[in-house]
């Protein structure tokens, strides 16, 4: 007996230790099962960036406007959602004509079902709505890069979603979406795509029937540019009004032709300034243009004609402040344009404080050359020559930029002259002072740039005190450069020397120039050529030894002459 019992003890605590195992392990299945019917949020909402012009990044927030009960796939019991004050609600519904009426949300609920195919009715409802939203939400962001964010939520019911732009790489270009209404069932995905509205702007210079985003232009070269756009589809957008501005502005090198409004058609139509359109045309202090188009009433506009292309053409040229460098002159555009729904604009020009989007800013690049021409002694072409004038004639040479430099006298100067006519910077020493004029003598620059205008394809202009002289504003093309003056005491040189300027474009749109001169081997870098002159001295002079014998020999066939007559004449009188 004490055995059985010293048996069963093991076996009663065999048992227990048995038993107390499975109670754990029944406790953590039940504490599994409970973590996993806590999930917080086992709806999801997918959100799809429609616009490819959005470079904007995104946050979008999610709030339960009505909740409900599902049975069969169908929602009932509805009551207002915990993202939203039920009450303040109902009251701002109220001011509206379509739900003035409402005293309860079954009355809401009616005229949303009514009113289901009314665009305009339910974005009244979301906007109304939104006024009074809770702090309960749920979020979700979307990277400038990315097209697609997913937001969980914990019920059924009707979800509002609201979208505010949080930056983007290129600044904001981009537009909020306008509020998006969804339903949340159990067995349907919830696919919400956004409504925002996102124009685009190009720009282009026309040349014949090609357009592109540079050329090549001669100084006074009219240049036709050409912005287009496309009217934007602005039905059920949600906007009250819609702000379309063009903005060009031309660098200091460009010159707008006339007063007048550039040309602006939507289709085959021609729009009329200030009663579809106003132009403003401004030019700041440091030599830049802007061009600014703002379209009138373009909300009704677009209601019919969403699509239509929008060309906008006008003309400039230019002008003497044209940078020859590869820098070219640019010529940039981008497009202003509404970018909340939800906003109230009041104007077609959006003012302080009214939220707009902006295109990346679209440029073109007109470019142009010059050739340099530099006069030395023929017997010593280190010695450069002041004094003499040159015309420049062939295409497109009408107007042409002449740049001289001028050094006058100035003790506060920091040029010196050397004996060369060249100046330099460089102060004399001990080892190079032999090559100044002076040693003392400093003088100061001024660069001299001029239009120079004719009546004819020829201009003319003098050296400056380097003897040098550069014909800016030079386009492709052939031209020849003749001298017209010759310095003081030199003889001139009327050879005309012919340049001939081509451009083509790299890779990059930068310009490949090549120079060639008269019969010579074309060069890539920018034409710098030197024409020589002649002393007066160097010529043969009257009282040199040939014309003394000459006259040492006529003298005596003088003489002789006369001998011959008077003896001639004394044999006369003897006879």
């Amino acid at each position: 007996m004490k055995y059985i019992r010293k048996e069963h003890t093991i076996m009663t605590k065999t048992m227990k230790k048995f038993i107390s195992l499975f109670l754990s392990a029944v406790m953590v299945l039940a504490l599994g099962i409970t973590v996993m019917a806590a999930d917080p949020d086992p709806y999801t909402i997918t959100i799809n960036k429609v616009s490819a012009n959005d470079k904007s990044a995104h946050n979008y927030e999610v709030y339960q406007i009505f909740d409900a009960k599902v049975e069969n796939d169908k929602l009932y019991d509805f009551k207002w959602g915990s993202g939203v004050d039920g009450d303040a609600a109902l009251t701002e519904l109220k001011k509206l004509e379509d739900f003035k009426d409402c005293t309860s949300l079954p009355d809401v609920l009616a005229v949303l079902e009514a009113q289901a195919d009314n665009s305009a009715v339910v974005d009244a409802f979301a906007t109304a709505v939104s006024k009074h939203l809770t702090s309960t939400k749920k979020e979700g962001a979307m990277a400038a890069t990315e097209t697609t964010t997913n937001i969980g939520v914990e019920k059924t019911g009707y979800y509002l979603v609201k979208d505010t732009i949080t930056g983007g790489a290129n600044g904001q270009e981009g537009a909020v979406s306008k509020f998006m209404l969804d339903v949340v069932k159990p067995t349907t995905a919830v696919s919400v795509n956004t409504k925002a509205v996102v124009p685009e702007l190009d720009k282009k210079i026309v040349t014949g029937e090609t357009r592109d985003v540079k050329n090549q232009a001669s100084v006074g070269d009219a240049i036709t540019f050409e912005l287009t756009s496309e009217v934007p589809d602005l039905r059920n957008s949600g906007y009250n009004k819609y702000c379309f501005v063009m903005n060009d502005t031309l660098s200091a090198g460009l010159t707008y032709i006339g007063d007048a409004a550039p040309t602006v058609k939507i289709g085959s139509t021609t729009l009329t300034e200030n009663t579809d359109f106003t132009f403003e045309k401004t030019t700041a202090t440091d030599g830049k243009t802007t061009l600014k188009i703002v379209f009138k009433d373009m909300l009704t506009k677009a209601q019919t004609l969403y699509g239509q292309p929008i060309v906008v053409t006008y003309q400039a040229k230019l002008n003497e402040k044209a940078d020859v460098t590869n820098a070219g002159n640019p010529n940039t555009a981008n497009l202003i344009y509404s970018n909340d729904p939800s906003h109230n604009y009041t104007s077609d020009e959006p003012g302080n404080g009214d939220p707009t989007g902006k295109t990346p800013d679209k440029e073109t690049i007109t470019y142009t050359t010059g050739v340099s021409v530099i006069k030395v002694d023929e017997n010593d072409k280190t010695l450069r020559l002041p004094g003499a004038e040159f015309k420049i004639d062939g295409t497109s040479s009408k107007q042409v930029i002449s740049k001289t430099n001028e050094f006058t006298p100035d003790a506060s100067g920091t040029y010196y002259k050397l004996k060369t006519g060249e100046y330099t910077e460089e102060a004399p020493s001990a080892a190079t002072e032999d090559k100044y004029a002076s040693k003392t003598d400093k003088y100061k620059l001024v660069e001299n740039t001029t239009l120079v205008e004719e009546s004819e394809s020829v201009v003319k202009s003098a050296v400056g005190t380097d003897g040098e002289l550069t014909f800016n504003g030079l386009g492709a093309g052939t031209y020849t450069i003749t001298e017209t003056k010759a310095p003081d005491g030199y003889v001139l040189d009327p050879t005309p020397r012919t340049v001939a300027i081509t451009c083509t474009f790299d890779s990059d749109n930068k310009p490949v120039w090549s120079y060639k001169l008269d019969s010579n081997t074309a060069v890539p870098n920018q034409l710098q050529f030197k024409v020589t002159n002649k002393k007066t001295s160097d010529l043969p002079k009257t009282g040199g030894i040939g014309t003394t014998i000459f006259y040492a020999g006529g003298a005596v066939l003088v003489l002789g002459g006369i001998v011959l007559l008077v003896l001639k004449k004394k044999g006369s009188e003897k006879e």
